[in-house]
């Protein structure tokens, strides 16, 4: 059976914004031989080639970025996504970033404009891990995240706006979310089905759409849910 692995990329592969952990990308290396394997990340390409190393990156059949907007195989451009966020989404988000009530507060980027898509965080991309850690604790309480992807989907009909790594949200026209790297692979009619890998397969988080493309397809596919980079390797080696 030819099956095709599609992974997640922060939480699933690396533990989110850094780099893949040696030992990992030993095991996976020698897991990956003779396997198809496609990358799916949230973050821009250039993201995506600091994060993980060349060997992983040259093995890969695909690399899907900027939420499946931007697909490369062995380095050929094949498609890319427009989207040009309106002013008055940059204007509201804006204003719900000076009203944040978050413990932790770093500098500007608060937006960074990727393929077909807004990531936005509200606390700055600039600040460190420990502070990512606290945001990140902070906002499982108070659901700062999800109250504002919820703001901008009332307020914009056509976006949505989903939960990425720990400080952010991704921000896109409808669909243009990772659906699109399950119905890609699928159309190449080359695998039996296709084993999705991602940490955020829950209702409103960046993977959910993958698993709904999914489950919701009468197909032997398989989405896996996992805590952490650990549990990936976990499943893998099994």
């Amino acid at each position: 059976m030819k099956i095709a692995y599609l992974f997640d990329i922060d939480g699933t592969l690396t533990p989110p914004t850094q780099k893949m952990q040696g030992d990992f990308v030993y095991s996976f290396l020698d897991w990956s031989s003779e396997k198809d394997f496609f990358l799916v990340g949230g973050s821009s390409y250039d993201s995506i080639v600091k994060q993980l190393p060349f060997s992983v990156i040259s093995r890969s059949t695909g690399i899907f970025s900027s939420m499946a907007n931007e697909l490369r195989i062995k380095n050929e451009l094949i498609y890319k996504n427009k989207f040009d966020p309106p002013k008055t989404l940059i204007e509201m988000l804006s204003s719900l970033q000076i009203n944040t009530k978050s413990p932790v507060l770093g500098e500007a980027p608060f937006f960074e404009y990727r393929t077909g898509m807004l990531n936005f965080t509200t606390v700055g991309r600039s600040i460190g891990l420990a502070q990512r850690n606290t945001y990140y604790e902070w906002d499982k309480k108070s659901k700062e995240r999800s109250g504002i992807a919820k703001k901008v989907e009332e307020t914009f009909p056509d976006l949505e706006a989903k939960l990425g790594g720990q400080i952010s949200l991704d921000i896109q026209p409808k669909g243009f979310n990772k659906s699109q790297a399950v119905k890609y692979v699928r159309s190449l009619n080359k695998y039996d089905c296709i084993y999705f890998f991602g940490d955020k397969g829950f209702e409103g988080g960046n993977d959910y759409d993958a698993r709904l493309e999914i489950e919701n397809n009468d197909t032997n596919d398989i989405f896996y849910e996992v805590k952490d980079c650990n549990d990936t390797k976990k499943i893998l080696l099994s």
